[in-house]
């Protein structure tokens, strides 16, 4: 008989220690012990729950701490683990779903789904804390295996308020996109302890986003005007929690779903009034929300193509000041020191038959020609082809000067320190550029004009005329981008206008 009671205390001390290992192999995660353990004692795992001091079976603890092959192995041994609840009255589903082990989770609903819909001490369910915890993808899973889940409160509020309290924007989305019958119930139902519909809360909270997507949706935005148990709507709440900037951005968002609103009752108005045509038909089509989309991102692409380097011009802002000071020095020299060169001092008319017709600093006094033209008098240190060819000289000094006064005004916007980045700043130094090399071309092609023998000129005019029309090709190109750019911009300011009105409507 003694030895009957050694032998039974030696089991019980075995199995204790059995349990314990157990435990620290739950801890672990270790699935060889686990395999062990089972192989040496079938009936561990059927011990659990009446012959242990432990509060948590090892599958709660290897669902809290995401170890996937020990739970696994656990649930295949006995599926009814899912089920054991530890001291907060929770399942193994409420820890891996506040964890968010989603493949623990899809174990669990395998092994035993029933257990998702279990309440712990709180009255919470699995789906309650993937909600509240912003688990996305358990959410799905335990939606998808058990939709009635969603009609489940805790505390009188249902999942689309958790979303809501918890700021959970992505899940309430999901929940949406779902569309399960109780979707449109639960998108305009109410909390048990002020009424308030999930508008009101967001309102509340000033969940700013939640806010934007609900007036999105047209059936919370049509519910919009429900009033909670003190009398007050979403919009009435906006104008009584203490005002800051995200308040105010509320206020501007109900501003634009009630424009929104009031252009689809007019949109519906005009259907019942209107008859369609094949024209309006066509009409309607061509603006098709794809169609838009499609011009919104063509022209986004365009915008992009279009879009003026700022910093690069930045960089070069030292290299284009020296590029337009060169130029302007050029110019000035070409003043200084004009083709064909100056009149010298001294210089006879050989056409005349005595010195009358000579100045006192030997110039060329004004005479008449044969034919009664009156030719200017030349004096010494004024240009040569300004008397020799007096309109093609004049026409190079004009063309010489714009590039000058053009190259000053460009180097001018450059020291200044200006931002480039200033899109008016980038267009009037892309027209100055433009303006002071154009010239600069134009003062050459004269000025070769002016120096060259009729019989050179001749040969060579062909090649003139290729460099001249090259030239404006490609002046042609430069300032077709840049009047592109200019409309896109000045397109851009305008639809941020109109949206401004109509935020303000």
């Amino acid at each position: 008989m003694e030895s009957m009671k050694v032998e039974i205390a030696y089991h019980h001390h075995h199995e204790e220690e059995n349990m314990k290992v157990l435990y620290e192999a739950s801890y672990q995660g270790s699935v060889s012990i686990l395999n062990a353990l089972i192989q040496n004692d079938p009936l561990i795992l059927h011990r659990i729950s009446s012959q242990t001091i432990f509060v948590e079976t090892p599958l709660h603890i290897s669902a809290l701490l995401g170890h996937l092959e020990f739970s696994k192995t656990l649930l295949t041994h006995k599926p009814k683990l899912a089920l054991e609840l530890n001291s907060f009255q929770s399942t193994a589903f409420h820890l891996a779903s506040a964890e968010g082990h989603v493949e623990i989770v899809k174990e669990l609903l395998l092994a035993c789904d029933e257990a998702c819909l279990v309440s712990d001490q709180q009255g919470m369910i699995p789906l309650h804390y993937a909600v509240m915890r912003g688990r996305f993808e358990v959410v799905i899973e335990l939606i998808r295996a058990k939709p009635e889940s969603l009609r489940m409160l805790h505390n009188g509020n249902t999942i689309f308020h958790l979303c809501v309290i918890h700021n959970r924007l992505k899940i309430l989305k999901a929940l949406v996109e779902l569309d399960t019958p109780h979707t449109y119930e639960l998108l305009i139902s109410r909390d048990l302890d002020g009424k308030n519909t999930i508008l009101h809360l967001a309102v509340m909270f000033k969940q700013v986003e939640i806010v934007r997507y609900l007036l999105s949706v047209p059936e919370t935005r049509e519910v919009a005007n429900l009033e909670n148990c003190m009398g007050y709507t979403a919009h009435d709440i906006v104008k009584r929690i203490p005002q800051d900037l995200k308040s105010l951005e509320i206020e501007l968002i109900f501003m634009n779903a009630t424009c929104i609103k009031r252009d689809e009752k007019k949109r519906m108005e005009n259907a019942h009034q209107t008859p369609v045509t094949d024209e309006a038909a066509f009409d309607q089509a061509a603006a098709s929300p794809k169609t838009k989309r499609k011009r919104r991102k063509i022209f986004e692409c365009m915008g992009k193509w279009f879009k003026h380097n700022g910093d690069w011009l930045e960089e070069m802002r030292g290299n284009l000041s020296l590029v337009a000071t060169v130029i302007a020095t050029m110019t000035f020299q070409v003043v200084i020191n004009p083709p064909g060169s100056f009149i010298q001092q001294g210089l006879v008319d050989p056409n005349a038959k005595s010195s009358d017709n000579m100045g006192p600093l030997d110039c060329l006094l004004p005479k008449d020609d044969n034919d009664g033209s009156v030719i200017d008098e030349a004096c010494p240190g004024e240009a040569m082809l300004a008397s020799r060819e007096p309109d093609a000289f004049r026409i190079f000094v004009i063309y010489n000067t714009i590039s000058f006064v053009a190259s000053l005004g460009v180097t001018l916007l450059l020291v200044s320190g200006v931002p480039l980045k200033n899109k008016v700043v980038m267009w009037t130094l892309c027209i100055g550029m433009c303006i002071t090399l154009t010239a600069l071309a134009l003062t050459y092609f004269n000025g070769l004009f002016l120096i060259s023998p009729s019989k050179v000129w001749d040969s060579t005019a062909e090649v003139y005329n290729v460099a001249a029309w090259t030239w404006v090709a490609l002046l042609g190109v430069v300032g077709l981008y840049i009047i592109v750019g200019v409309v896109i911009w000045a397109v851009k300011k305008c639809i941020k206008i109109v949206k401004h009105r109509m935020s303000v409507c």
